[in-house]
């Protein structure tokens, strides 16, 4: 075997410069990739240090989401995609009672529903789990069911409340609008009865003159019947109005209301020394209604003139044709008028500005003319007192044709 020949001395200065320069290489990869592997432990670490704050906020985020749970003022319950209950807090142990977990919604509800006494759904609805529903329960409880779906798994949660205070306070609620309701109505009719009953008053105390003759008797007897039998028509109008009956509508005459309007108020007109001017109205002039009720309604316009003016008054009436469609009765006094701060508000219920007023006369006309279709309006004459205008569909104008005109006119006034 040959023997290798010994390198030069350049040979062996080129080969360490090849081996400094590798080494140097190596060096410097070595230092690169520590630098990579230590930031790369950093990386870790601030990830694995940012996943354990994650994993501590939901651990929080979950404690605090079973305590509001627990604390909630309602019973809630997770039913699975079979309707089995799978969790429940402790308020729907305390609703339901136990046992829940394990159970079938449905054979819950049927331990705990009253089927005889189910308020709003029935009871096979509600165990669909798919709407909102009301239950009344053994116990005379009532429950609001209330089902969301919560995931993808089929799971549902189920809110349960009691609202059995709820119904109570809807049932004490619906006693005192009644009963305000039943109030209103006895005021309305006390006010609507109080002008013919003080006519009927005056006309009994002239029964009682020595001096009067048998014709005149016969014919004050006749007026006090009158006056009661109007009265007993205010009061089956009224009862007709509680028992939810459809108001009259008969063919009224405008004369015939006129004078019986007169006829009523004519004894409180005489004792105030005031005077009531009537036209004279022909049959050309009709409207569907109740009569009783127009001549209720024209008597309190002149009853409140009266009160309001405290003293002698005259009281103009004016009755005519507007158009085709609509005639007017216009009822003018000489009175004090209405204050222009007020006036806007006369015939709100309730509101009067006297300390025995009732605050129902001129909202129970405002009340009637509405009920036959019409309108009525208020303004202070310029020479003094008040006017009160009364608009009224014409007898032979449909329904159809009162809303055409109201809608034209409300174009026309905007």
């Amino acid at each position: 075997m040959s023997q290798a020949e010994p390198l030069s001395a350049s040979q062996l200065e080129q080969a360490f410069e090849v081996f400094n320069r590798v080494s140097h290489e190596l060096d410097t990869s070595y230092r690169e990739l520590e630098s990579k592997v230590a930031g790369l432990t950093h990386e870790l670490a601030a990830a694995r240090s940012a996943r354990l704050k994650e994993l501590a906020e939901k651990e929080r985020l979950a404690h605090r989401l079973s305590s509001l749970i627990a604390v909630l003022p309602g019973g809630v319950l997770i039913v699975d995609s079979r309707q089995v209950i799978k969790d429940v807090n402790p308020e729907a142990l305390e609703l339901l009672g136990e046992p829940l977990i394990g159970q079938s919604w449905s054979s819950v509800l049927n331990r705990v529903a009253d089927n005889d006494q189910l308020q709003c759904q029935d009871l096979k609805q509600t165990k669909s789990l798919q709407q909102t529903k009301e239950i009344q329960l053994v116990n005379d409880k009532c429950i609001s069911v209330v089902s969301r779906p919560l995931d993808q798994t089929g799971d549902a949660v189920v809110l349960v409340t009691d609202v059995s205070e709820i119904h109570q306070l809807q049932e004490q609620l619906g006693r005192k609008k009644r009963l305000t309701a039943l109030g209103e109505m006895a005021a309305r009719l006390a006010h609507q009865i109080r002008t013919p009953l003080s006519s009927t008053t005056l006309y009994l105390s002239q029964l009682g003159r020595q001096d009067l003759l048998a014709d005149q008797r016969q014919k004050i007897s006749a007026k006090v019947s009158e006056r009661l039998i109007h009265m007993g028509h205010l009061v089956d109008s009224m009862l007709s109005f509680v028992r939810g009956e459809s108001p009259a509508t008969d063919m009224i005459y405008v004369n015939q209301v006129l004078k019986d309007f007169e006829a009523t108020v004519l004894p409180q007109i005489e004792k105030s020394q005031s005077k009531l001017i009537i036209p004279e109205v022909d049959n050309t002039l009709s409207i569907m209604g109740d009569h009783e009720e127009l001549t209720g309604a024209l008597s309190n316009l002149v009853m409140n003139a009266l009160e309001a003016a405290k003293g002698p008054v005259i009281l103009d009436v004016w009755v005519g044709a507007l158009n085709n469609h609509w005639l007017q009765i216009r009822v003018r006094d000489n009175g004090p008028g209405i204050s222009e701060d007020i006036i806007d508000r006369v015939f709100d219920p309730f509101f009067t500005t006297r300390s025995q007023g009732t605050g129902l006369g001129l909202a129970v006309v405002a009340m009637t003319v509405s009920n036959h279709g019409g309108e009525i309006t208020v303004k202070n004459n310029p020479t003094g007192g008040a006017e009160f205008l009364i608009n009224f569909p014409m007898a032979n104008i449909t329904d159809a044709d009162i809303s055409t005109i109201k809608s034209k006119r409300s174009v026309v006034n905007e």
